[in-house]
């Protein structure tokens, strides 16, 4: 899987509860745009109030959140800016795009974003390996490259005394572990996981990723994790000291915490957190939660991530890997929220951490070099020929006339581009799909009229439409019994339209 990337930089204005919007697609451009975002006042302080967990939002459907938090980010030009750049790369298989957030304002850094829901494709953005979302910090150290050798390396930190369950992930690791001999070595800390042990692992071996499966607490503007103790039943350790197990440690390109608010940041302090903090000490990409998670919930998870991460075929994207684990959440409790409580912060500017077999060149064999004065004699004798070659073609000019170019000769014809355009009808009152309604597409450049009829779903795809991205078209939606609409829109769309039924 191929990324375009679509930046969006939210910053304080000065005035209260609106913010700044910067878009940028590496394809399309540029776009700006302001928006009005209330924390402390409802829905979104309920949201905040009462976060994610393996059960259902309170008051709304995850749905209805995430669509608030959609229509909250993509306003003014940046909505139509994320259209096309999201139709650029629909039009091609295995081409997506990827939204990075970068959240200026603590209070909107603390905000779940990763249930953005696009209400005209009618999907969760995470859950989708077409767009994954992520969180992005700009800091000043340079990033490090993520190519990792053939091995990779795993050290797991799983503290006995938690009081957890930890069984079921122990057992993943190693099953992990035994299904990619060669590809991927699990090392998990036997005997209690205290700071002391982790330190002589790390000393031992250059590992590349870091698993951690226990406790996880925010309080007062504060993360902690829990390990072991040699006196107590587990030692916190603040996010600060926590990362500086990774700090100056170059081979270590994944921390995933599997702990209930490894991914929680201060509504009032900014790169609160573990995960912010890991990334401040360069570690090139975390997964962490950001509220409680379920210890079954946790492993599904972590064993739908693995497998999509350490597939011999297509591994090493955490991106791809993150989509597909949280639409294996979805998939498993539809009704739950649980799929937006993992979060992913991406320093690097490519989500991959090391390079499949498929996709590595193998080297050819290095050639012996003959003796100087041989390779001398050789060169002399190419130079030589190449000016007897060029020499003939001179002669050889001269001799023939260029034959003349035919008035008849008819211009060929231009290739039309093509783009296409997909189109969702509804029940004005209901909210139901509309199923046979007359889509007809009209004003294109060239002169062409489209018709269909939409789905049971409400819904049509019109392929290669003869006009390029960009192009400006009339369609109209007509159903007997219901009020007809029309609308201009700029191809690829979508376009969503809404029919009133005639009383």
């Amino acid at each position: 899987m191929r990324y375009h990337t679509f930046d969006l930089t939210i910053s304080v204005t000065g005035a209260e509860h609106e913010y700044a919007l910067v878009a940028h697609s590496n394809t399309q451009g540029e776009a700006t745009g302001r928006t009005r975002i209330n924390t402390a006042a409802p829905p979104l302080s309920t949201l905040l109030q009462q976060p994610a967990t393996s059960h259902q939002l309170s008051t709304f459907s995850p749905q209805q959140y995430g669509t608030l938090l959609y229509q909250s980010l993509f306003v003014d030009q940046i909505a139509p800016l994320l259209q096309r750049a999201l139709g650029e790369c629909l039009r091609e298989d295995q081409i997506g795009l990827r939204i990075r957030l970068r959240s200026e304002p603590p209070e909107l850094a603390a905000l779940p974003w990763e249930y953005l829901y696009d209400p005209q494709r009618r999907l969760f953005l995470a859950a989708s390996v077409e767009t994954p979302v992520s969180r992005y910090l700009n800091l000043t150290e340079p990033v490090r490259k993520l190519a990792c050798p053939a091995q990779i390396n795993l050290l797991a930190a799983i503290p006995q005394n938690s009081g957890l369950d930890t069984e079921a992930e122990r057992e993943m690791l190693t099953e992990l572990s035994e299904r990619l001999t060669g590809k991927i070595v699990v090392d998990i800390l036997t005997d209690e996981a205290t700071q002391k042990a982790m330190r002589a692992a790390l000393r031992q071996k250059a590992y590349h990723i870091f698993h951690y499966a226990g406790h996880g607490s925010f309080k007062d503007d504060g993360a902690f994790i829990h390990l072991d103790h040699s006196e107590k039943l587990t030692e916190p350790m603040n996010a600060n000291q926590f990362a500086q197990f990774f700090l100056d440690y170059p081979s270590m390109r994944l921390v995933f915490l599997n702990a209930c608010h490894g991914a929680t940041r201060s509504n009032h302090q900014a790169l609160a957190g573990l995960a912010p903090q890991l990334v401040l000490r360069g570690v090139p990409t975390v997964i962490a939660m950001q509220d409680t998670i379920a210890n079954d919930d946790a492993v599904l998870f972590a064993t739908e991530f693995y497998a999509e991460l350490c597939d011999p075929r297509e591994g090493g994207q955490v991106e791809v890997a993150m989509s597909r684990a949280r639409k294996a959440l979805l998939q498993e409790k539809p009704e739950s929220a649980v799929f937006g409580n993992p979060v992913l912060y991406l320093r690097a500017e490519e989500g991959r951490l090391w390079e499949t077999q498929t996709t590595a060149s193998p080297q050819p064999p290095a050639k012996e070099k003959k003796p100087l004065l041989e390779r001398w004699q050789v060169w002399v004798g190419l130079i030589g020929g190449i000016l007897a070659i060029v020499l003939g073609l001179l002669e050889l000019r001269e001799k023939i006339a260029p034959p003349a170019a035919s008035t008849q000769e008819e211009a060929k014809p231009k290739e039309i581009a093509t783009s296409y355009l997909r189109v969702f009808v509804i029940d004005a009152t209901s909210g139901a799909p509309l199923a046979d309604v007359r889509l007809t597409v009209t004003e294109l450049p060239v002169d062409t009229v489209l018709t269909a009829m939409t789905t049971s779903d409400g819904g049509f795809h019109f392929k290669e439409i003869p006009a390029p991205v960009n192009s400006r078209a009339r369609v109209y939606a007509e159903k007997e019994g219901y009020r007809g609409k029309n609308e201009y829109t700029f191809l690829p769309g979508p376009l969503k339209f809404e029919l009133e039924k005639i009383k």
